[in-house]
């Protein structure tokens, strides 16, 4: 800010003008007590107009929902509020239609959020809505009523494509599109799993040194990175956690040299947050493969063929159950985490047969469910349990050949159930549900031609499998 003195009166003893025309004036002066207190004028203006507009326009609130309303069936919305706020107040001015089972959960003095304990129905548009209303004992309110739509995306399945040369990942909706390449082929994967969350899919690939490491894959697929350096070690069989914050696998350590085997699988976890990578047991006589994670992200079963035994371990107890096992098949989970199916063989009056074993992990126990009377051994092997609802999908064989496969859905319960997939010819194995418990993808095998391994799709009212994609090891992809 500039201030200017006011000209002089010339005397009569003052010089004239020079004959250049020139005139003698006093030079500009700066006050810095007046440019200081200019600005102190403007920023006082600021401010009192920013305490004008923020109290018009009250506290701000936004969630973290997609432009296009598309969100992940588990999608955990997140409420930002622009000032602190009161949970037990903010909380009922939150609601649903329809309404979906979940809770609100407070994260910090800015954050809230809501997680579904359901997935977020297909085919269903919810509307959320924040009331205008005090959202702190101070008075502060949300001045104008907000509201959002939004709805699950479709899922995706994911399964792994293979020749002699390469092996990659793949996905393909189930609206008829062309699949999609979501690793590079310069990759050869080996396993993988995807996460069931539905952002991200962890797999394994060989390394330069003759190790396997562990990778990560999004969604949106070409943007794979390294996720676990395992040098010479072998890391395989991922499972992340159904939250989506640590991955399990097995780890198999190299020989002294190149030349000497590797050693026994264990089970080993990363963390995801903390970058902390270590064993699952101390005990290294515990070995560990194909290790399988409870709905809950709590408990860890992982198979020890050494001595024919399921470990499952509560990582939040820290305690560990044992059962016997002898035919290193998967295992599969009951919804609420208490109860998991697996496979054993044992001797009976007429040969051997293998058997379906229900554990209970409330009381450490297990009991023969299926097979303890077979006229016949029915290789049972295969196992998933619906996510919702008392169903069970149990790959078996039959018939004279004994290379046929068949899938029967059954009620654990009540061991009443139904065949779904026997198409004469076909092998079945490795069913997988969808996170919402309706619809089914499974391997299928045309026995006695060309090898041409095909992903079966099945849901309640087809009277045979939907052929969806070419390929192997199929995993629903939410």
């Amino acid at each position: 800010m500039k201030s200017f003195a006011k000209p002089k009166r010339r005397s009569r003893n003052q010089k004239q003008p020079s004959k250049s025309g020139g005139l003698e004036t006093s030079p500009e002066k700066f006050s810095l007590d007046s440019i200081a207190s200019g600005f102190l004028a403007i920023l006082s203006v600021l401010i009192s107009l920013t305490i004008l507009f923020g109290e018009r326009a009250g506290v701000r609130v936004r969630v973290n929902i997609p432009e296009d309303g598309i969100v992940a069936p588990y999608q955990v919305i997140t409420f930002t509020f622009s000032e602190p706020f009161n949970p037990g107040i903010a909380s009922d001015l939150v609601s649903m239609d329809p309404v979906h089972e979940g809770y609100l959960e407070w994260v910090d003095t800015y954050n809230m959020r809501f997680v579904p304990i359901r997935p977020f129905e297909q085919g269903v548009t919810y509307t959320l809505k924040f009331e205008k209303g005090e959202v702190e004992t101070n008075g502060r309110e949300v001045k104008k009523e907000l509201t959002w739509e939004f709805k699950a995306r479709e899922p995706l399945v994911v399964y792994l494509q293979a020749d002699q040369t390469s092996s990659s990942i793949w996905a393909v909706d189930l609206n008829g599109n062309p699949p999609k390449r979501l690793t590079d082929e310069t990759l050869k994967v080996i396993s993988f799993n995807a996460a069931h969350i539905g952002e991200f899919i962890v797999f394994t690939a060989l390394n330069e040194q003759g190790g396997v490491n562990l990778w990560r894959v999004s969604r949106e697929g070409n943007d794979a990175f390294l996720l676990l350096d395992c040098g010479r070690d072998r890391c395989t069989t991922p499972a992340i956690s159904p939250d989506g914050l640590r991955i399990a696998y097995s780890r198999e350590a190299a020989g002294p040299s190149p030349e000497l085997p590797f050693g026994s699988p264990r089970t080993w976890v990363l963390d995801l947050q903390s970058r902390q990578n270590t064993p699952v047991y101390e005990n290294q006589q515990i070995l560990g493969y194909n290790p399988s994670w409870a709905p809950n992200s709590n408990k860890l079963a992982s198979y020890d063929g050494l001595s024919d035994q399921i470990h499952v371990l509560d990582l939040r107890e820290n305690t560990q159950t044992v059962f016997s096992s002898n035919t290193g098949g998967p295992v599969t989970w009951s919804p609420d985490s208490n109860r998991m199916l697996f496979t054993t063989v044992e001797q009976a009056e007429s040969g051997p047969r293998t058997q379906v074993k229900l554990a209970d992990l409330s009381t450490n126990q297990s009991r023969s469910l299926i097979g303890a009377n077979d006229d016949l051994d029915y290789s049972y092997y295969s196992l998933a349990w619906s996510p919702f609802g008392d169903q069970v999908v149990l790959s078996y064989h039959g018939g004279a050949d004994p290379l046929l496969q068949t899938l029967w859905l059954f009620d654990p319960a009540t061991l009443e159930g139904s065949v779904i997939a026997d198409e004469e010819g076909y092998a079945y194995n490795s069913p997988h549900w969808d996170t919402w418990g309706t619809a089914l993808v499974f391997q299928q095998f045309k026995l006695r031609t060309t090898y041409n391994p095909e992903i079966g799709l099945w849901k309640p009212g087809f009277e045979k499998p939907l052929t969806i994609a070419q390929g192997i090891l199929p995993q629903w992809f939410p």
